[in-house]
Parts: C-alpha cells; structure tokens; sequence
C-alpha cells in the first residue's frame, strides 16, 4: 500500500483538512479550523461513532473536526502568530486505488511578498507567515490555508489490496494499528500550508511570476554548489529532478540532524569471525530504535517461523525468526510473548535483500528489523556457540542525510507533481512527518530530536514558540481519559469522566494542588475495585501459577531479587480479556466479572505453559499446594481446604474446571493480595504508565534497578505512595510525556 501525504500546488499539497470554524488552538499562535463541507458531509456526517483513543466526540463528523484542531493545536503551540491562521477544509473523494491513493493535499491558499517586515525583498511568503511576520492579516476576507481530505479511505476499492479496507483513525493517542493516523496526516498537510514547499514549478524550473520563494533560497543543489534562487529554469528543472544532490541548507535543520537521524543497525558484536553491522529493513510497528539499542545473546526461535507459541528459549534474548508462512507482527508478537526483548528476522529470499515489513499492532514494544537471507545463515552458522546483537540507531550515520549532514529532498526522476522537492527524501529514518508517503510509525511531534519540521520553518524564518509545544497529557480530560485506557482498558464513562476532570480543575489555577490531585486520581484507577478485580487478579495468577521470575539489580550493589513473572504483553491482552464488558457500577456488572473469571481462569489452566508444569496425575492436595508455594503463601486449613474440596474428591486433578477454580482460590487469597500489593503497584508503573516490562528499553542497563528502587522506596513509606513520590516521578517522566507529544 503507498498511501500518499501531499500533492502540492500553490494551494495544495496532498493530504486532507477541515470545514466550518472550529474552536481555536491554545498557544504561540491560534489556529482554527473553517468547515467548508455541506450538511451531512465531511465534518457535518452525522453518523453515530464510539469514543475513540481520547477523541470523544460522537459523530463521524465532530470525530473529524476534534482530530483536526489536535492537530492544529500542535502547530499552534510550536509557531508564534499574533494573527489568526484560518484553515478552509473539507472532504471529498480524492484519487485512490486498491494499492496508492492520495490521504489529503493541502497548501498556501496565498502568496505575498514585499510586504512590511519581510525579511528578503522580492521573495515569496505562505499567507500564513507573511502574515505573522508582517502582524497584521494581509488578506483578511481569506483563509490562509485550503485542503480536502480524501472521504473514499475506508470505502471498497480504496487501498484495501490486503482485503481489508484501510481507515482514517481517528483517535489522539497514535494507536493506530493498521489504519492510518488522520492526526499525524494533518499535522503533515499543515506544514505544507505553513510554508513546507515552493512555490516554483519543479517540471518546468520557472519562479512564480519571475520571484523564488523562502523556501527557494535553502534548496542547494550539492553538485553544483547554487541554490534554487540562484539558477536558471534549466538548472532548476535539472535539480528537481536530481536524486540524492537536492539538499536542505537551513542551518537550524543541519543542526538538528545529529540529534534526530541515524541508520538502523543490526550489529553483530561477537563471535569476531561475523562481527560488523549487517544491512537491515525496518518495520511499520514495534519501538522505535535508540542509541545505544538493545543488546542480547541470538537465539533461534522454536518455530523457527514464529507463527505460533514461542518457545521460552527466546526470554530475555534477541530471537531470529524466518520471514514466511503468517504476518511479520504474528511473528514478533509471538516473540513478544515469549519474552523476547527484540527481533530480527531472516528474509527467505535473496531478492530483494531485505524489505520494510509492514503491519501494525500498538501492543507490540520491542525492536524489529530484518537482515537478508545470505546474512541470516551466516548469523545462524555460529548460534552454536553463542551470538551476541544489538539492534540500534547508529546516530553517526544519519539516513536520509548528505555527506556533509544536510537534509536530503525528495527529487525522483521523472518529477512527481505535488510531491517533488515540497518533501524530504523517502530515505530518511526513523521516518519524517514531512516524507512524500505515510509512514505507519510517526510520532505526533514536529519538533527535533523527533522530527525536524519546525526546525526548517525555524530555517525559512517563522519563530518558534520558547516554550517547548503544550502536550495533550497536561489537560485534565485527556489525562483523565488516558488512566481509563492505560488501566481499565476502555474509554471513559461520562460520569466518571466529570467526576475526575472536576477534582483536578476544582483546584483552580493552584499548581500545587493540580500536581497533587494528578497524582491521587492517577492512583485511584490502580486502587479502583475494576482495575483490582481485573489487572491485579490477573498478576496474582501468575503468581500463584508460576511464582516470581529472577531479576538482577544494581541499586544498593549488584544482586539478584525476586520479579513478577507475568511479562506486559501477557498482562495487557489477558486483562483485556477479564475486563472485557465490565464497568462497575452499569447493569449487573459482578455477573459478567464472574463470568469472565470462570473462563478466563478454565482457559488459563489450558495453556501449555501451565499443563507442563502441573501434570493432571496429581492429586488434588498436591496440586493445591504446589500453587500455594509458588504464591508464597501458607494458607489456613479453611483456604486450603475449599481450594482442595473443588476437585469434589476426585483422586486426580484432570478436571479443567476445578483446577481453574482451585487456581482462583489461591490467586484470590487475602494473604497473597496484601503481600504481593507494594509489588504489583510498582509493576503497573511501568505497565500502565510507560507500556513495557520494567527491564526493557529503554532501561539503563535493561535491567530491574529502576523496579527495586521503587519497590525499596514504597516500602519504606509503608506502601504510601504520595509520600514514594512514586507515582509522581513516572507521571511526570520525559518517557511518559513523550508517547502523547513533545
């Protein structure tokens, strides 16, 4: 599938926009959004739809409209205007096929030069900048950005080649699987109406009406040392067709490409005979590659393919998987579950060496990549007697860069109209808001080290915002949504909603009683009889089955500790499936929690993890009380007695249903629920705030210090959390903030 950002004109670049005036963005700059769509179209379709990823609206229509004035208020509170910019927006069905298809175009609904305060004589502005330069509204009868977005997505024949139709997603959190981020397409489109893009013609090389434009005097042809306002139409014509020479020369932007670009890596770090850095493919899904990455021994995994249960061989390790036979996200999902902390896998063709393997799944939290064929039986060669990798971002390396570290252009031969040099170069990784296609694994910033947008319209003269961009996480709702997801796994009842939205504002503009109230209504969903009843019970099943895994800590010394065995991937679809329809306090919620709960602890005592280890000759007594030692629990005659008696005096422990039932019993214990609280709490830190297992990247050391500390510390203050300050420290963490903006 080749979805399409941007086809630009001096109106338009490909993408999609908004319709009638919305309310406007809060920042730097204020933004609103214009509906331009007639009734019971676009932003007016008023076709019921569930709440979604903290959009809360409740038709189609309002959906769309919250999703674009998010988007716009990124922007907002990145760029300083003492103007309002207008964006005029709508829908319409735009080019789209099974296989590509344009998302949206938007661009500049104006040009002005000349005007006071600009900073170059003869050189054109977006509306949107000449007017925020100049302070005053230079056209105020028009908007200053125009775009359409394309209402076919989602409809047959519309890039739905895999048999699936593809959608808009509409949510604000980025969780988009395999559907297309409407967010992330908007905050691209934008940039173009703000000034991403020249206003000259890139197939003919000619100036609108005889002036280049800003963006004209940054674009360098490296092989002949001129930029775009220094050149003929026949240089210009040549140089937007001139792959890899067509550079960026914005000083902010070649500053802020060591921070924000690299080269994904699969180095091998021993034995020597292999050592060295292995050409890779990335991937639409997992975590995002870091530097110095994830380092671990490679093991083969059991399927060799992956598509079904991995073994446990694969814990802790780096596993390589062979490309064929299911999904690439089946195959790293599985790894996921298996506890592997990344992934490569071995491409089972020689042609191409290696590819970017598409898919989407937001639970999936650990790297991906992909080495060729002949490289994969060169790994494989030596697993015998032991490989050592590291999946990483090599920051000296920066893709999509040329060799004096500036930004790369998109300029493909023959030009591509709407598309050629208005872009970076398909090249660039981790992938860019501003690349010609849509990439599955943008982020909602567009700000360095995650993104270098703002830093080219830092280059071409807009000013930013001092002040870093206001992140959705700081509003009450959305944070108050955001704990409904991350620990109840649903979207927000409305009264519930109120309740906690009101105990945070109640504080007025107090920032200490706002910090303060963030944290109690925070832990009040860890503390909530749903999250206890669903989440908690699901950790002391694991508990209770296979009892605690072995970490290693550094804090206070070097040793090893006592973990929760149960791994975040396990966690988060196995309380997704206890939880699944109950809300306390709607309709006869305890019976559907119990009915969960019995099929859930039946299916749980299935699986072969569990039968291997407790063979069905036992006898109910010795099955009982193994589950009590891996619990850690001494039970009282009455609690071992009832979770014995479930076998109805059965001289074995074949029957499924009663060993679900004794395996509840235990996990249900009082004494276990005190004793393994402080534990778990810290574990949902890192389950429900950061989304990955405590040892993950990007751990330092990807190790447990971080979890003994805390668990050390919330003892000490007698499980008080307030007092730990712990709940604090991970809500306020940069690894927290970042998964919802800068």
């Amino acid at each position: 599938m080749n979805a399409l950002l941007s086809r630009l004109s001096v109106g338009l670049f490909a993408l999609t926009l908004l319709a009638a005036v919305s309310q406007s963005a809060r920042g730097a700059a204020t933004i609103v959004i214009q509906n331009n769509d007639s009734a019971n179209t676009g932003f007016n379709d008023p076709t019921p739809v569930a709440p979604v990823g903290g959009n809360n609206g409740t038709t189609l229509g309002q959906q769309r409209l919250n999703a674009f004035q998010f988007a716009a208020n990124i922007w907002g509170a990145t760029l300083n205007s003492s103007v309002t910019i207008t964006i005029r927006a709508s829908w319409a069905p735009l080019t789209c096929s099974s296989t590509t298809g344009v998302l949206g175009q938007a661009g500049a609904n104006g040009i002005f030069r000349n005007f006071a305060n600009a900073p170059f004589p003869n050189v054109w502005y977006s509306a949107a900048e000449a007017n925020a330069l100049s302070g005053v509204d230079l056209n105020p009868s028009s908007p200053e950005i125009s775009a359409q977005f394309n209402s076919n997505l989602g409809n047959p024949g519309c890039l739905d080649s895999g048999g699936t139709p593809t959608h808009f997603y509409l949510g604000l959190d980025n969780v988009h699987g395999s559907d297309v981020d409407l967010v992330a397409i908007l905050m691209h489109e934008f940039a173009h109406g703000l000034g991403f893009q020249t206003f000259s013609d890139p197939g003919s090389g000619t100036l609108n009406a005889g002036f280049p434009s800003i963006y004209d005097r940054f674009l360098l042809d490296n092989s002949t040392g001129k930029t775009w306002d220094q050149m003929t139409n026949a240089e210009r014509q040549a140089s937007a067709i001139s792959i890899n020479h067509l550079v960026w020369n914005g000083s902010q932007t070649r500053t802020d490409v060591g921070s924000t670009l690299g080269t994904a890596r699969f180095r091998v770090n021993s034995p020597g005979s292999i050592a060295g850095n292995y050409t890779v493919g990335t991937a639409d899904f997992g975590a995002r590659l870091s530097s110095p990455g994830v380092t671990s021994n490679v093991v083969q995994a059991s399927p060799a393919d992956g598509c079904s249960s991995v073994s446990g061989a694969v814990s802790g390790r780096v596993a390589l998987i062979d490309r064929g036979n299911c999904t690439f996200v089946a195959k790293v999902k599985n790894a996921q579950n298996a506890g592997a902390l990344g992934v490569v896998v071995a491409n089972n063709v020689s042609s191409p060496a290696v590819i970017q393997m598409g898919g989407g799944d937001a639970t999936i939290t650990i790297p991906v990549l992909m080495i060729s064929l002949a490289d994969g039986n060169t790994v494989k060669s030596q697993l015998g007697g032991g490989v050592s990798g590291t999946l990483l971002l090599d920051v000296s390396v920066p893709a999509g860069a040329d060799a004096q570290g500036r930004a790369l252009l998109f300029a493909p031969n023959p030009v591509q109209g709407g598309s050629s040099v208005s872009h970076w170069d398909g090249t660039m990784f981790p992938n860019q808001l501003m690349e010609p296609a849509d990439s599955g694994d943008l982020t909602h910033s567009v700000t360095a080290p995650l993104d270098l947008t703002a830093s080219l319209m830092r280059d071409i003269g807009w000013s930013v915002a001092s002040a870093p961009p206001t992140n959705p996480i700081d509003t009450p709702d959305f944070f108050v949504k955001q704990q409904y997801l991350d620990f109840l796994n649903r979207t927000a009842d409305t009264a519930g909603l109120n309740f906690w939205v009101n105990e945070i504002t109640s504080c007025g503009t107090d920032q200490a009683c706002i910090d303060a109230k963030r944290v109690n209504v925070s832990a009040a969903f860890y503390l909530s009889i749903e999250f206890q009843e669903t989440g908690y019970l699901v950790e002391r099943m694991y508990k209770s089955a296979f009892g605690d895994a072995q970490g290693t800590s550094t804090f206070n010394g070097t040793h090893t500790l006592p973990v929760p065995v149960v791994r975040f991937s396990e966690f988060l679809a196995d309380t997704q499936t206890i939880g699944q329809g109950v809300q306390v306090g709607i309709g006869n919620w305890q019976a559907q929690l119990e009915a969960n709960k019995t099929s859930f602890a039946d299916a749980f005592v299935r699986r072969t993890t569990f039968t291997n280890l407790y063979a069905n000759t036992l006898t109910p007594a010795q099955f009982v009380d193994a589950l009590f030692a891996k619990a850690g629990v001494t039970p009282s005659t009455t609690d071992r007695n009832k979770a014995i008696g479930e076998f109805a005096g059965a001289g074995n422990t074949a029957d499924f249903g009663a060993r679900g039932r004794a395996l509840r019993d235990v996990a249900e214990n009082s004494t276990l629920a005190t004793n393994e609280f402080n534990k778990a709490f810290v574990l949902m830190q890192y389950f429900g705030y950061l989304r990955r297992n405590p040892n993950d990247a990007p751990e330092a050391g990807l190790n447990y210090s971080g979890y003994d500390f805390w668990l050390t510390k919330l003892n000490q203050f007698n499980g008080n959390f307030a007092n730990a300050d712990m709940v604090k420290a991970f809500i306020t963490s940069a690894e927290y903030r970042q998964r919802f903006g800068p």
